[in-house]
């Protein structure tokens, strides 16, 4: 779920910070690439018969 400059902003306040309007973009994005590691951390495991990937050798 993509990620408002005003809920940024509102979690900044919440937590007591102030972020600069010209990094504003950068923490968007840095927190949407968080939601999507937590949804992998809470996503449902993998099948253990699955066979691994090949190993790469270069």
């Amino acid at each position: 779920m993509p990620l408002t400059e005003e809920q940024v902003r509102q979690l900044a306040a919440l937590s007591g910070l102030e972020i600069a309007p010209g990094h504003l973009p950068g923490v968007i994005r840095n927190l949407e690439v968080l939601q999507q590691q937590i949804a992998l951390l809470f996503a449902d495991p993998v099948d253990p018969v699955i066979e691994p990937a090949a190993v790469y050798r270069p």
